[in-house]
């Protein structure tokens, strides 16, 4: 597990302890002057890759996809309002590189399913039910899919 402490009022966090081909990392948010409720939204991004993910009791998994580049992963904390959305902190996920361990499980392969949550499937990721609510369930969401120019365009204005 890492963690992300906010502290001073700042609004960004750069953090180590993650290592390329590791898997079912844990990231933490300590923001002592800011409340961050279950189900806020965190946005990872890494080159064309970008996931979702929502906050439960502070924590969320770092996308194992991503944890397979030695790049680094830059995460921002979205909370919802009822008619607005607003970016309240960004984190740096510094990743160390290494090379892959011959036993490593690529998520093409069957044994892969020891590394979900329970009720997923290879290839499956965790999606949101409904507009109104944080509640999530197993589809073909777009985990790991790669971004177009345009898009990475559009969420960098």
């Amino acid at each position: 597990m890492i963690t992300a402490k906010f502290c001073g009022g700042r609004k960004t966090a750069t953090v180590y302890g993650l290592t390329q081909w590791d898997y079912g990392q844990e990231l933490a948010l300590e923001a002592a002057s800011i409340e961050i409720p279950d189900g806020t939204e965190i946005n990872f991004y890494q080159g064309k890759l970008s996931s979702i993910a929502y906050l439960k009791n502070g924590h969320v998994l770092v996308p194992d996809l991503m944890l397979q580049n030695a790049e680094n992963i830059t995460a921002y904390v979205y909370v919802r309002h009822e008619r607005s959305g607003e970016t309240i902190l960004s984190i740096n996920m510094l990743i160390s590189c290494r090379p892959r361990p011959d036993n490593y499980v690529l998520p093409e392969y069957e044994e892969y399913k020891r590394l979900l949550p329970a009720g997923g499937v290879a290839g499956q990721s965790l999606i949101k039910k409904t507009d109104i609510d944080y509640d999530t369930e197993w589809g073909d969401g777009v985990v790991g899919q790669e971004l177009t120019e345009e898009q990475i365009d559009e969420i960098c204005k």
